[in-house]
């Protein structure tokens, strides 16, 4: 437990009388305003948090940062984490509140939380996740109330609570119980060892496994403790809630020698820590943060209305650029105490813009536009208005050893804490001392110069000098002795006095036709015992010998020669400090006389800065002030700010969109084998999906100096060639992405020029369905098949092309072919005719020769047949046998005659050729046929008459009758064919 308000929860009773004390005790004010090193410094920048930016519980119980340079608060809603930008809140199991924090090398977030314990790590998605360890605790240890300490000892983790220590080495749990019956009440680690605070028994250390009494820790039992701190050689500082600061030596209590014990013991001290430029931070219930030297000293005091918002600081933490988070009883606060700029304004009590400032006496005078403020060096001294400077103020400076005072009133004199005024003569810019009259003084008014005399030890005004009435509020004196009036917008005038000063010789007048590049924004300093002329472009000295300005390549050569400066003053080691349109920083001056430009740690300051009068003010040991819009603000050269071990722009969200809206894919934080990383391994690159392809970037950079000065780069490769132009924006989106792998590049450039380390996120798109292997796989094939099929197409395209230039052509040989038929046609026809001709001329003679045959044949038949009858008559008639034998044998060798087969077939061998082989066809279809029948069939096919067919038979006309019928049987026909058709159509 960390604050006297935790106690309170503890022990009601207890609490109940300490309230009271403590409402006693804050109406005591504490009139001792605080003090830096530097007795004229400011307040630090500070930056404050409400709950309702942070986005959690009112209370901060403790803070620590990893070495990303995350920040990590313990807090009433969770654990919150800060990465400059963005705020997150994790909660613990038991969504109660988490009361410590402590991060180890390895990145784990060790936490305490009510009645549970355990650490955050993140997953592969980047999401921290909360693991309890008190689950691993035997069931009678697991009864506690609240762990409101965690403490890290190498390997080892301590948590602490009211009634238990537990010891957790990474794998087991020891669990130490300390003696007395209300156990212990705070618990803190000083090298490597720990201490505990008991109730009614003292301030004892953990030793073999229990708890031994520091040797005069038994002061302490009736104290309760908010520190354990070092403080040299084995001293040890004991910080109590109440009772004071006491140094513990060698076994003996003594108060620690601070001139601010009574002040601590009513503010109420809730934590104290030692920081490492040795110093000490304090934060109170009552009055705030007090930074103490080592000896005690206050150097600084921030409450409420003085650069923190609430005066109950609950846990401080320093942070690796040696600034202080502040964990407040309602809210959070960020205070640069590592920066060499602080801020001098109405919180100090300086109110108004800071015009003009000077150091006088050991005390500093501030004039702003509300009056002339003063401030002695004594510890508990602040501003004081100086009576009778009242309104605007533009100039202070030491004149004969009088502070005399530029006013909108008019001149005057600053005496005790008193101004008197010098003139009647209204609106008095500036004073110059002309080196050659030392007790003469000029004056630049709103209109004209007036001159004063040193008389009885004062400055008194002599007159108004005639012959130049322009507005003289930039003046110089050249070794001539002449006087330079700059106007901003008219140009610059060389001014000649007489002897007196009295008068005026003679006014030069030099603008645009005298080198400048206009009349306009000019103005004269003297730098480097030289007048150096500013101007709208560049900076100019004058040529006397061509009596015209010449461009100066001091700052040209460095700033570039079109830069317009608009304040410059030099310190008393040469070192030249300027502001500029585009420029703010110093040109550092070495032992060799060589100048380095330092400008990247004045940008943070530039915003903060007067627009109207720019001014900037040297004070003693070099200390700066440079005019700002709320007061000043003091920069202490001897003090380097620290540099982060790392400036790391990290990742810290990628979303994608999907058809189902935005999905994170990485939550904020890398891990490689246990231990938390930058970088993004290989393994979990993500493959998206094609509809995937619009991402959303979240990024932030762990550098919170002049957090809204950041500005990042980015690029994406694969996609874009080169980095983006410098933008505040932590966001970037990219739509429509290609298939293909990407890698996000971003970086950042802190308000000191630096740039961080880069920050990377690979991912990959994959193809859409129809653009993946398998999709060009069934292109191919597809492809291929219509190529395939293509070519089959055209192949029947052309070989229907063929057919048809084959049919076509056919067609046209078919044509010609058909005229050469036709041709040939007629040749056949008229060969055939011919043949025909021939044919039938030969059939007919061979019909003739058939016919002529067929006729001798029956010719000779029937006169065979004659004689046959009449020797058969002549037989019947000589009825002698020998004669009548004889003759029956000429009878039988005439009818052998007849049937003779020699004649028939002479005949079927002209009948066959006439008749197309009839005969043979006839047999062959009829098989069955008797020669006669054939013989009587090629008869009837020559169409002879029965009686024809009779003779050449050798039989009667009644067997020719008989031999027609039988004929028909053979042949089938019905009765309704005609038996010679038939026969001649076969």
């Amino acid at each position: 437990m960390s604050s006297y308000l935790i106690s309170t929860e503890k022990r009601t009773a207890m609490a109940c009388w300490k309230a009271v004390v403590a409402l006693l005790l804050i109406v005591s004010v504490h009139t001792a305003h605080p003090q830096a090193q530097s007795p004229f410094s400011g307040l630090p920048f500070t930056r404050n948090f409400q709950p309702g930016d942070y986005k959690g519980g009112i209370q901060n119980w403790a803070i620590a940062q990893n070495r990303l340079g995350l920040i990590y608060i313990a807090n009433n809603f969770g654990l919150l984490e800060f990465d400059g930008d963005q705020w997150q809140t994790y909660g613990v199991r038991n969504g109660t509140k988490v009361r410590s924090v402590a991060i180890d090398a390895r990145g784990r977030i060790y936490v305490g939380g009510q009645g549970d314990f355990g650490f955050f790590f993140p997953d592969q998605q980047g999401r921290l996740v909360y693991t309890s360890l008190a689950d691993s605790l035997a069931p009678e240890y697991r009864n506690f109330d609240e762990a409101w300490s965690v403490y890290l000892d190498n390997e080892k983790v301590y948590f602490c609570t009211f009634s238990n220590i537990y010891c957790y080495d990474q794998h087991t749990f020891q669990v130490i119980r300390p003696g007395g019956r209300a156990g212990m009440d705070h618990s803190f680690l000083l090298n490597r060892q720990l201490y505990v605070n008991q109730p009614d028994i003292g301030l004892g250390m953990l030793e073999n496994k229990s708890i031994r009494m520091v040797k005069g820790g038994e002061f302490f039992r009736d104290k309760s403790v908010a520190a354990v701190l070092p403080l040299h050689d084995s001293h040890v500082l004991v910080t109590t809630f109440q009772h004071g600061i006491y140094r513990l030596a060698d076994g003996i209590v003594t108060p620690w020698n601070t001139p601010l014990q009574a002040y601590l013991r009513e503010s109420i001290v809730n934590c104290m820590i030692r920081l490492r430029n040795g110093n000490f931070a304090v934060g109170t219930q009552n009055n705030g943060l007090l930074v103490l030297d080592a000896d005690g000293d206050l150097i600084m005091q921030l409450t409420t209305g003085r650069g923190i918002e609430n005066p109950t600081v609950l846990s401080i933490y320093e942070d690796d650029l040696s600034n202080l988070w502040i964990g407040q009883n309602n809210g959070l606060a960020y205070v640069e105490l590592g920066s060499p700029f602080t801020l001098i304004n109405n919180q100090t009590g300086l109110p108004g813009s800071g015009y003009a400032a000077y150091l006088h006496d050991n005390a500093l005078y501030a004039g702003t536009s509300t009056g002339v403020y003063q401030r002695g060096p004594e510890k508990g001294s602040g501003f004081r208005l100086v009576g009778g400077s009242r309104g605007q103020v533009y100039h202070l400076g030491e004149y004969g050893g009088e502070l005399l005072v530029g006013h909108h009133n008019g001149a005057m004199r600053i005496s005790g804490n008193r101004c008197t005024p010098l003139s009647g003569e209204p609106g008095s810019w500036v004073f110059l001392g002309m080196k050659e009259h030392p007790t003469t003084l000029i004056e630049g008014v709103y209109a004209g110069l007036q001159v004063y005399d040193r008389t009885n030890g004062h400055w008194a005004w002599r007159k108004k000098i005639p012959g130049f009435g322009e507005s003289s509020r930039v003046m110089a004196e050249d070794p001539s002795g002449d006087l330079w009036v700059t106007h901003g917008y008219k140009g610059a005038y060389r001014i000649t006095f007489s002897p007196s000063l009295d008068s005026i010789r003679r006014v030069a007048f030099y603008g645009a036709d005298k080198g400048f590049p206009s009349n306009l924004l000019i103005n004269v300093y003297n730098v480097r015992n030289e007048l150096l002329f500013t101007s709208t472009r560049g900076v100019y000295r004058f040529d006397a010998s061509a009596d015209r300005f010449v461009p100066d390549d001091f700052f040209s050569s460095r700033l570039g020669d079109t830069d317009q400066l608009w304040f410059v003053r030099e310190d008393a080691l040469g070192n030249i400090y300027f502001v500029s349109r585009d420029h703010i920083g110093v040109f550092r001056k070495n032992s060799l006389g060589e100048y380095t430009l330092e400008e990247n740690l004045f940008r943070k300051i530039r915003k903060y800065l007067n627009d109207d009068l720019v001014n900037i003010a040297i004070l003693r040991n070099n200390e700066v002030l440079f005019g700002a819009k709320d007061g000043f603000i003091h920069y202490d050269p001897t003090m380097k700010p620290a540099k982060a071990p790392v400036f790391q722009t990290l990742i810290r969200q990628v979303s994608a969109t999907t058809a189902h809206g935005d999905s994170v894919l990485f939550f904020g934080n890398h891990s490689v084998r246990d231990s938390i990383s930058d970088q993004q391994q290989k393994a979990w690159w993500p493959e998206l999906p094609y509809r995937s392809n619009a991402l959303h970037f979240t990024y932030a950079a762990t550098s919170y100096e002049g957090n809204a000065n950041l500005v990042f780069q980015y690029y994406l490769e694969n996609f874009e060639k080169d980095w983006s132009e410098w933008s505040t924006k932590t966001q970037k989106e990219y739509t429509n992405l290609k298939e293909g792998s990407y890698t996000f590049h971003v970086r950042a450039r802190n308000v000191n020029g630096e740039l961080s380390r880069e920050a990377l996120y690979t991912f990959v798109i994959r193809p859409p369905w129809y653009r993946s292997v398998w999709a060009y796989s069934i292109y191919g094939v597809s492809v291929l098949a219509l190529l395939f099929t293509g070519f089959n197409i055209l192949d029947r395209k052309y070989q229907r092309e063929q057919q048809r230039m084959a049919r076509e052509q056919e067609k046209e040989l078919s044509a010609r072919d058909n005229e050469l038929v036709k041709l040939s046609r007629q040749s056949q026809e008229e060969i055939n005719r011919l043949q025909h001709e021939k044919l039938e001329s030969e059939l007919r003679h061979m019909n003739n020769e058939l016919g002529t045959a067929t006729m001798h044949l029956l010719n000779k038949n029937e006169f065979i047949t004659s004689i046959k009858s009449n020797l058969t008559s002549i037989i019947k008639k000589n009825p002698q046998d020998d004669v009548k034998k004889e003759l029956v044998q000429i009878t039988r060798d005439i009818e052998q005659n007849i049937s003779a087969d020699s004649d028939w077939e002479h005949f079927q061998f002209h009948f066959d050729r006439v008749h197309g082989d009839f005969t043979t066809r006839f047999k062959a279809a009829f098989p069955g046929l008797s020669p006669q029948e054939i013989k009587l069939s090629a008869y009837l096919r020559m169409n002879l008459s029965t009686k024809e067919i009779a003779q050449l038979l050798n039989i009667s006309v009644r067997g020719v009758e008989i031999s027609r019928y039988r004929l028909r049987k053979k042949l089938l026909l019905d009765r309704n064919q005609n038996l010679q058709d038939f026969i001649l159509n076969f």
